[in-house]
């Protein structure tokens, strides 16, 4: 796995965009709610055969697309000030928390500020010759399709210990986890304390009384695949309210009750999100930023650019010039 790769990686991040890389191997697209940008730091040790990612995530964030094709991932919640969602799982959960995902799962999450985790990708031939030793019996349904499950109290907390010696490890001058001698226990760790972990959260799935969380989820859900599907597109608060068939309080609450965020502020986010993917993306130069801006819907540039600037940091022109030139 390692191949000439620096094996400890730890650095902070302004660009929301960048948080798509939080987790190795991931096909992620990011969208942050948050009305400012907030620092966000990311670390990763890899050793030879897994791979472990911590993330501090300063503002909150939508990730979605999916996870690594020839890996199990394991998302440990290690700080949730307020209530994160996985919409792919259709559940609300703290910090204590472990998603579980097979090879190429999707991911849909919403993430508050402050959250944070610690993700341990494992190659699949790995994983499975590790369940058979540490987790034979493990459900069918959770080894398929994945779950979002309730850590027990006490493996919760020698996984806590375990993730606190690796980033005093990691913050170490000395930088002990350079040593491949040192990391080769590590893994062997990792996959037992992680495993032991998803073991007592299968055994203590709590359900969903009436089923309302799923179905205020499942809504919402359908609320942004709209959306998505009309991001070029002159969008309007009624023509929600049509497709869920819900007042205009109603949608305004679902969205607010479960990401913090208006529909009209969501749909500016994720076309902001566009524009900087595009001008990431571009080769070109004159009128590059009013042409992006235009195609996302954007037609009053002065309004544009202080939003952009509010959301990210800097304006788009900045952005085009920084990433041309890096």
């Amino acid at each position: 796995m390692e191949g000439g790769v620096t094996p400890i990686v730890s650095q902070q991040i302004l660009d929301p965009e960048a948080l798509a890389t939080a987790v190795r191997s991931t096909n992620l697209e990011t969208c942050q709610l948050s009305k400012r940008p907030l620092p966000s730091m990311i670390g990763r040790v890899m050793c030879q055969r897994v791979c472990l990612d911590f993330a501090e995530l300063g503002p909150a964030m939508v990730f979605s697309g999916s996870m690594p094709k020839d890996c199990y991932t394991l998302v440990f919640v290690t700080e949730c000030p307020e209530k994160g969602r996985a919409f792919n799982f259709s559940t609300e959960h703290t910090d204590g928390y472990m998603g579980f995902f097979p090879p190429g799962a999707v991911l849909d999450a919403y993430t508050p500020e402050g959250y944070s985790n610690a993700t341990l990708t494992v190659p699949a031939a790995i994983f499975l010759a590790a369940v058979e030793r540490l987790f034979p019996e493990i459900p069918e349904g959770v080894l398929k399709r994945g779950a979002c499950l309730r850590i027990g109290a006490a493996e919760q907390a020698r996984l806590r210990v375990l993730l606190s010696t690796v980033r005093a490890g990691m913050e170490d001058r000395a930088n002990p986890l350079a040593d491949a001698m040192v990391r080769k226990p590590l893994e062997n760790a990792l996959l037992d304390v992680f495993l032991t972990a998803l073991r007592s959260g299968c055994g203590s799935v709590a359900p969903d009384p009436g089923g309302r969380v799923e179905g205020r989820l499942r809504r919402l859900r359908q609320a942004r695949d709209y959306l998505a599907g009309h991001l070029h597109q002159p969008i309007h608060l009624e023509d929600l309210c049509r497709v869920l068939g819900m007042s205009r309080r109603g949608v305004e609450v679902l969205f607010q009750d479960s990401l913090g965020i208006g529909p009209s502020a969501f749909l500016r986010h994720q076309r902001l999100h566009g524009v900087r993917r595009a001008l990431l993306a571009t080769t070109g130069s004159h009128g590059v930023v009013k042409e992006t801006a235009l195609q996302w819907g954007f037609w009053h540039m002065g309004h544009f650019s202080r939003e952009y600037r509010a959301l990210f940091g800097e304006k788009p022109s900045m952005t085009l010039a920084r990433f041309r030139h890096s």
